[in-house]
């Protein structure tokens, strides 16, 4: 409002305003002479407040926001017994709070006059009951007043004072959210001037002992009685009309009732009385008001108060008139009134007025709920808090622009009852079912309610997690003070510490935090989720909106924007591998918290992925096991993951020496969470794979080993009809014949290969390439031929051998006779000879046959081939591993080696194992097992001269396809250049078959794509990686002492808790197409969507750069700052704990 205008409630006499309801009542008692006032604000009551703090000064009235409607009745009560008129204003639930001093002051008394406004709100538009107020004045002995209109308000606040200074009472003024917040003209009284303050004793009457109080008791009544006879005159009863039909109403609705009288035309045949003293009734007048009335319609909002005692009143006196309301059915007991409720009433009980039109349903309009605004800090907050505790955690909230956080996307409230009590529910349900709560509280409602809660949490030793949401202001209710601090020179000065306030009330772990600061609301938090007992936490920002209103300071700090080209981009896109999942609210949340914890934005394909054969998106299933979603994990992974329980077994884990987090420790346990996921698939039953409608092509896969596997299913999901060649007569080459069963069960691989002959794939073993088959033949006989067969042979061992010098034996072959049960030779001591898997798979072998077992490596021990964990393995089961130690000749009674050292890099760029003479020494062994590499001989399987072969024997290939030299013929596997390992050879695999396919089918798209070859060794260098990184989890295995005596399996599965642990540990580093996080989860209003994809209205964006922080894929960009400094942030109060501490 100008400063040069009047405030129109201090306009002089003689004058008109059009005023509200609440603003007429605040005239009311300026013209009354009041002199001092107070309140706790709350919708509808708000103005009466803020407009009295806004005129204290120039009425010359003491005005205070309390800290709760409790302590602003009670110290009104002690302005008027100083002799100076008072008023004290609150919602209808504050009166409640304020039960205890109201239950007494009326036996007391009061001296100068006390009015009390409680607004009320029918239909809870703004609460969560309706609560009808009238009860308490027959309850407690209070005059009570229902205006009408803002005029009646007017009328009743002045005249209100008068009345308690008669009949010693205080007075409780009850208008109704329709009064409060309609607008009327008002004819302005003379503004009474303020009276002087004197206290006199008097405690026979101040000091309400049980002996004082029984005596004040007895004066109760006879001050009702006068106040009865000052209310049998208007505006607190008023008849007009006539006739032996009449309409009784009070409060809203009594406006309502004339309106229809008149607009009806009903004067002469009903009587209106309207009553604005709803207690203490008028009885004498209000029977001779009723003479001759034989039909009586009672029309007021909620309970039937007056109906009631009108019924009784009758009685009494023996009136003759039949009395109908909301006891006969004539009027609904819910809810604010409309006029169309009172004309069909009108109908029904007296034939009055038109009958009621049916009317139509209304319109369906789209659902526009209440929303925090841009920028609040509590949307902050909440979403902080609900990703850090996520969704199996119980919140309970409480009053305040924060009850916003019940819908969506927050969802941060289960509960909600009244002030202070989201700690008080909170702390009760953590006592009766040992979960770990938490309670939500803004800083007003924790000084007006939340501290006692809160002691009461630590003297209980809740097991509760309580926050506080400081935005130093009470703003929902119009931006009132809050009690902790003041503006003093156009800034927000701190005059009480909350954290201070906590610690002296005994809690020990109390944090403050921005809550504009994501990664340390997520520390903060995350510590207090794994803490126990009481724990506070103070988000701490203040309201911008307040900063911009009330201290001018400029509301848009920067406009944001976003990238269109990084919204909802996948990295795995490129590649064609989108997973086309659908969005889902769990784990977008894990997407946010992974770019919270890494503390940048994601950047393309991450490193494992890339490093992954398969194309798997292992972001994806880890998210989804975060998120509880294994079956979608593995609805996703399965379709890409050949071989599934064979590959979580034997992996060569390239994602893990890929991922970022071996920098900063130990990388993520990609396989072990793989196994954990398709244990679960197995307990449920795989789902049932189908093949592709027949495209009457036939196809030739020679090998039944992983790639040839692969082969067949990619080609039978195709369509295509497929016979699997094998030399052997079981399906599963190295897997069933190289591979222990204590690493793979060999149930766990016929499951898996039975899954792909179910798809309709013929098996025919015992058909060897260059023997039984020949490449011809097949192109004869089919369509076209993938070579998936190993063609290779061991290297042999050559060593000079003098007489009786141990047999040696390729460690693939006694692989193989272990795994068919075909006889081994016979040892006490064996000496494997080599460092990668297959000389520990012998060595562990032969340790479980009995042999005391010895590996010989001619290099380092970090240069060994094999997994560390199998190397680390066979040490516990009690192989011996030397290392730096080649092989020279066999000698009777074991293995002569020498010392090695390392010399120049070779062909491979490692050093190069140089012997040192004079360093021999003897291996003890009765076997010794070269494990010393394959040679590959594709020249030995009959295909020279029909394909291509390279120096070295292998099959050249285009390395994208497996495209050989010859039209129709594809390979892949061991057969041609690559990795030795499993899953390359399944990668290798389908790549073939999805060549084969389009070279016979151009054009042809199943609906998914199998992955190009992968990089070598992607880069994690730049990538975002936090300080600290929690440990890796184990997967439980059995004790050594048991296992080396059989061959059963010897790693076990995750639990849930275990998996859920270890998922937490990734980073979620590579952008992601399956997010909306912006909308899903935080929900700020200034970001809306179309068919265009994700915007920002640049005119309701503030600037605060939280959504920016929480964009897994960092698509939101400033584009500019908002042309002022940064909202000012009082510094966290003295003695209050920083971010980090506990």
């Amino acid at each position: 409002m100008p400063g040069s205008l009047p405030d129109p409630l201090l306009s002089a006499v003689g004058g008109s305003e059009c005023l509200l309801g609440n603003e007429a009542i605040v005239r009311g008692a300026l013209e009354a002479g009041v002199g001092f006032a107070s309140g706790y604000p709350g919708t509808p009551s708000s103005e009466i407040t803020d407009s009295f703090a806004r005129l204290a000064g120039p009425a010359g009235i003491v005005f205070e926001y309390s800290v709760n409607e409790k302590i602003a009745l009670e110290v009104a009560f002690a302005a008027c017994l100083a002799g100076v008129r008072a008023i004290c204003s609150m919602k209808h639930l504050g009166l409640m709070y304020a039960g205890d001093p109201l239950s007494t002051i009326p036996y007391v008394g009061v001296r100068a006059g006390l009015v009390i406004v409680a607004a009320g709100d029918p239909s809870c538009r703004t609460s969560p009951n309706e609560q009808d107020q009238r009860w308490l004045g027959p309850m407690l002995g209070l005059p009570v007043l229902d205006p009408a209109t803002p005029t009646q308000a007017h009328r009743m606040a002045r005249f209100a004072f008068e009345l308690s200074e008669t009949c010693r009472l205080p007075v409780l003024l009850r208008p109704t959210t329709r009064v409060c917040h309609t607008r009327q003209v008002i004819e302005l009284g003379t503004l009474e001037p303020r009276r002087q303050a004197r206290f006199q004793r008097e405690p026979q009457r101040l000091v309400p002992i049980p002996a004082n109080a029984r005596r004040l008791r007895l004066e109760l009544d006879e001050r009702l009685d006068r106040a009865r006879r000052l209310l049998a005159a208007p505006p607190f009863l008023a008849s007009r009309g006539s006739g032996e039909q009449a309409l009784l109403a009070s409060g809203a609705p009594a406006a309502m009732c004339a309106d229809l009288v008149e607009e009806l035309g009903l004067a002469d045949r009903l009587r209106l009385l309207e009553l604005g003293a709803v207690y203490p009734l008028a009885e004498d007048r209000l029977c001779e008001l009723l003479a001759g009335v034989r039909r009586l319609l009672v029309v007021e909002e909620l309970t039937p108060f007056l109906e009631d005692a009108l019924q009784a009143l009758a009685g009494r006196r023996g009136l003759d008139i039949e009395i109908l309301g909301k006891h006969t059915g004539h009027l609904p007991r819910a809810f604010e009134y409309q006029p169309g409720h009172i004309a069909s009433a009108l109908h029904r009980a007296f034939g009055l007025g038109p009958p009621p039109a049916a009317t139509p349903e209304p319109e369906q309009l789209p659902a526009r709920p209440p929303s925090l605004c841009p920028g609040c800090p509590h949307r902050a907050a909440q979403f902080a808090l609900r990703t850090v505790f996520g969704p199996g955690s119980l919140y309970f909230n409480d009053i305040g622009c924060y009850t916003l956080g019940y819908g969506k996307p927050l969802q941060t409230a289960d509960a909600l009852l009244c002030m202070g009590a989201g700690f008080t529910l909170a702390a009760g349900v953590a006592a009766v079912t040992g979960e770990r709560t938490v309670g939500i509280l803004g800083d007003s409602t924790f000084f007006h309610s939340g501290l006692p809660a809160l002691l009461d949490a630590v003297k209980q030793q809740a097991n509760v997690v309580a926050v506080i949401l400081d935005n130093q202001v009470t703003a929902m209710t119009g931006f009132q003070e809050s009690p902790e601090v003041h503006l003093e020179d156009g800034r927000l000065r701190r005059r009480v510490s909350i954290a201070g306030l906590v610690r002296a009330l005994g809690v020990e772990q109390v944090q403050v935090v921005d809550p504009y600061d994501l990664p340390a609301s997520r520390r903060v938090l995350d510590r207090a989720r794994r803490a126990s007992g009481v724990s506070v936490v103070i988000f701490e920002r203040p309201c911008p909106v307040f900063l911009a209103r009330q201290l001018q300071q400029p509301y848009r700090q920067a406009t944001y924007r976003v990238d269109p080209q990084r919204c909802r981009s996948c990295g795995l896109e490129a590649e064609g591998l989108r997973c086309g999942r659908a969005v889902e609210e769990q784990f977008e949340r894990q997407l946010v918290l992974g770019r919270i914890r890494r503390g940048g934005e994601a950047r393309g394909r991450p490193p494992c992925s890339q490093a992954c054969p398969l194309g798997l998106c292992i972001q994806g299933y880890v998210g989804d096991i975060l998120a509880g979603r294994a079956a979608a994990a593995l609805e996703h992974m399965l379709d890409k993951l050949v071989l599934p329980e064979t590959v979580c077994r034997v992996c060569d884990r390239p994602c893990e020496r890929s991922c970022v987090l071996g920098g900063a420790g130990e990388p993520l346990a990609v396989n072990e969470l793989k196994r954990y996921l398709v244990e679960q698939a197995r307990q449920r039953g795989f789902p049932g794979g189908q093949p592709g409608e027949d495209c009457g092509l036939r196809a030739a896969v020679v090998g039944a080993g992983p790639a040839g596997l692969a082969a067949a299913r990619e080609l039978r999901r195709r369509g295509w009809r497929v016979t699997l060649f094998d030399a052997a007569a079981e399906p599963g080459g190295l897997l069933r014949y190289g591979i222990p069963p204590y690493r793979l069960p060999r149930e766990a691989l016929e499951r898996d290969i039975a899954a792909i002959l179910s798809l309709g794939v013929e098996f025919a073993g015992g058909r060897s390439l260059g023997r039984e088959l020949s490449l011809e033949g097949l192109l004869a006989d089919f369509d076209a031929v993938c070579l998936a067969c190993g063609g290779g042979h061991d290297a042999r061992l050559e060593l000079p051998a003098g007489t009786g010098a141990p047999p040696v034996m390729p460690a693939l072959e006694y692989l193989r006779r272990c795994s068919t049960g075909e006889e081994v030779p016979p040892a006490g001591q064996v000496v494997v000879v080599g460092g990668g898997n297959a000389a520990v798979d012998a060595a562990r072998s032969a340790r479980r046959r009995g042999a005391r077992v010895t590996i010989a490596y001619r290099r380092g021990r970090e240069e060994m081939p094999a997994f560390a964990e199998e190397i680390a393995a066979a040490e516990q089961e009690g192989v011996r591993i030397l290392c730096r130690l080649a092989p020279l000749e066999l000698r009777p009674g074991g293995l002569l080696a020498c010392r090695t050292r390392p010399g120049e890099p070779d062909a491979s760029g490692r050093a190069r194992p140089v012997p040192v003479a004079g360093q021999e020494q003897l291996l003890e062994a009765d076997l010794v097992l070269a494990a010393v590499g394959q040679l590959q001989d594709a020249g030995g399987l009959g295909l020279d001269g029909r394909v291509e072969i390279l120096p070295g024997g292998l099959v050249n290939i285009d390395p994208a396809s497996g495209r050989t030299s010859r039209e129709r013929v594809f390979a892949a596997g061991d057969l041609v250049p690559g990795k030795r390992t499993v899953t390359w050879a399944i990668a290798s695999g389908r790549r073939a078959a999805a060549s084969m396919d389009a070279a016979l089918r151009p054009g042809h798209e199943p609906g998914w794509k199998v992955p190009a070859p992968t990089p070598p060794g992607p880069s994690t260098t730049g990538w975002p990686v936090p300080a600290e990184v929690p440990a890796r989890q184990h997967a439980p295995e059995r004790p050594a002492g048991q296992r080396r005596e059989d061959f059963d399996e010897v790693s076990g599965v995750f639990s849930d808790e275990q998996a859920r642990r270890e998922a937490a540990r990734c980073l979620l580093c590579g952008s992601c197409g399956t997010c909306r996080s912006c909308i899903d989860l935080f929900g700020c209003p200034a970001f809306f969507s179309d068919d265009r994809g994700i915007h920002i209205d640049p005119e309701l964006c503030m600037g605060c750069g939280v959504c920016a922080e929480l964009c897994p894929n960092g698509a939101i960009v400033k584009v500019a700052d908002g042309g002022g400094e940064p909202p000012v942030r009082p510094g966290p109060p003295e003695g209050s704990a920083r971010e980090g501490e506990a």
